[in-house]
């Protein structure tokens, strides 16, 4: 269960992230504007932070929020962060119109791990279990997709793309002049795989939007 506003539990993890990070409690306070004594009391179990200040701690510690509020101690989250990896959420789903902070805290349904120094400068990721053989050879059904967060992509990557309201899909994207071009790979199939054209205009009335870029694949033996 999520212990929110556990002071004892919120004061353990800064200590631990801290120790892990390297930093003291200055380096914290210069780089996120938090005054000395409101971070000292969050250390010391005296005060919890409102959730805007929690999303400034793991922004600074490259973490998620969750790692800070609840206690790592018990599922294995202390473990990967002494490996210097980062957990980003497994999404079971994206629906349409839902900022990512509410679909992360709704649907998430595990966790992955990626290397801490991919989170350098804020980056941020999450992951999709693929469904159907749109994108074979090159992601199994079954398998996992870790994205880099962004609502921008170079011609000919792999994307988690929203279009109308409909749950996100991934396929290869094109960039033309004139639009762009959501194309599956697996083409050569009896099933009926076609690339997908939008124009600028439908760009816009269809509200496509760009939601991750394909950063690693993880494949499973248990579909």
């Amino acid at each position: 269960m999520t212990e929110l506003g556990n002071k004892e539990v919120l004061s353990k993890n800064i200590k631990k992230y801290m120790e892990l990070r390297n930093v003291d409690r200055m380096a914290i306070v210069e780089a996120t504007g938090i005054s000395y004594n409101t971070l000292s009391d969050w250390i010391n179990g005296k005060n919890y932070p409102y959730i805007d200040k929690i999303e400034i701690l793991a922004n600074f510690f490259q973490c998620n929020k969750a790692d800070l509020i609840e206690d790592i101690s018990k599922d294995g989250r202390l473990d990967s962060m002494e490996k210097n990896v980062v957990r980003v959420p497994l999404l079971g789903k994206i629906p349409a119109g839902m900022p990512f902070e509410a679909v992360e805290d709704m649907y998430t349904v595990d966790f992955e791990e990626v290397p801490s120094d991919w989170t350098k400068g804020g980056k941020e990721y999450f992951a999709l279990k693929i469904q159907g053989d749109s994108m074979e050879p090159e992601y199994p059904d079954g398998s996992i997709v870790v994205f880099l967060k962004t609502n921008s992509c170079e011609s000919g990557q792999d994307c988690c793309v929203m279009v109308n309201a409909e749950d996100a899909t991934f396929k290869r994207v094109t960039i033309k002049d004139d639009g762009i071009i959501l194309t599956p790979l697996n083409i050569d199939n009896s099933t009926g795989f076609l690339p997908t054209k939008y124009t600028t205009e439908e760009i816009f009335t269809k509200e496509i939007k760009i939601l991750g870029v394909a950063k690693k694949l993880t494949k499973y033996i248990n579909q």
